[in-house]
């Protein structure tokens, strides 16, 4: 049977789906904590007496997209190992300035956004986006969460609690073009929409996934095949892309009909599939 790790710190909902998924396509799907690797920056033969586990053939990301995985990613993909989402594609998700401009040179629509870099300029900015706004750290990453700012004294304050205690710096101040419940999640799978939903009360909601689909093509267009969801909103000005970032909850869209756990385990398996029709094999690199 053949295998295929999980990368996560626990095995939740989504993974005991992902499971059944790979078994019912006879792979064999087990947990892979990152907290628990160890990974060599050149061939594992000259480290000597050092006895590293062996690694699955295919791995499947299922953590939030941050630099630390953008490493661990490279490496395994150096290692041999079939990664998916891609390292060029994690790059991208967890670079959140660099993902902004990539969009803007493939022409998509993103929300006002302007980049400062100390906290005078911060305030600077916010004022002359408007209210309200997002502050959002370049990359993506659980230290700094992003925070909406609706008023003048929550912007000082929030500013201030960065700066201080964060040590925060550059910052992107992003233009709130709607309401949470107004944005509309698209999850990819390989290059396709999948599915596009509204939060509304606090449960996810299907929408109709046509008036989507040139869009989050366009997006896959520039990100690369993989499995990821992207955040969207229709504006007076068009379908705007505010955000992207890996697909990690997907209980709900489950709960909804929705095949997510399925349409990834296909994605992986057709990259497993093209891996191994090339020769030689292809390899991303090490560049972090």
């Amino acid at each position: 049977m053949s295998r295929v790790a999980l990368l996560a710190e626990r095995l939740r909902v989504e993974e005991r789906q992902l499971i059944a998924a790979f078994a019912r396509h006879g792979w064999e799907a087990t947990l892979l904590r990152p907290a628990d690797l160890i990974l060599p920056l050149h061939g594992a033969q000259a480290l000597g007496a050092l006895d590293l586990p062996s690694l699955p053939p295919a791995v499947l990301d299922r953590t939030a997209a941050t630099p630390e995985s953008v490493a661990l990613s490279a490496l395994l993909t150096a290692s041999g190992t079939t990664v998916v989402n891609r390292t060029a594609t994690t790059r991208l998700l967890a670079d959140r300035l660099a993902f902004l401009r990539h969009m803007l040179a493939g022409q998509i629509l993103v929300p006002p956004t302007l980049a400062s870099f100390g906290p005078e300029a911060t305030l600077r900015a916010i004022e002359a986006l408007g209210y309200p706004v997002y502050l959002k750290a370049l990359s993506a990453g659980p230290a700094m969460p992003v925070a909406l700012v609706e008023d003048r004294d929550a912007a000082e304050a929030l500013v201030e609690h960065r700066a201080v205690l964060g040590d925060e710096r550059a910052v992107l101040v992003q233009k709130a073009v709607a309401d949470p419940g107004q944005t509309v999640r698209l999850v990819v799978a390989g290059q396709r929409l999948l599915t596009a939903a509204r939060l509304v009360d606090e449960r996810w909601q299907l929408v109709e996934a046509g008036a989507w689909e040139r869009l989050a093509g366009e997006v896959a267009q520039r990100l690369g095949s993989g499995v990821y969801e992207i955040e969207a909103a229709e504006t007076g000005a068009g379908q705007v892309v505010i955000s992207a970032c890996n697909l990690v909850e997907f209980r709900s869209l489950a709960e909804l009909g929705v095949p997510v756990a399925e349409a990834i385990v296909e994605h992986l398996l057709e990259i497993v599939t093209e891996g191994a029709e090339a020769s030689p094999i292809r390899s991303e690199g090490v560049s972090v």
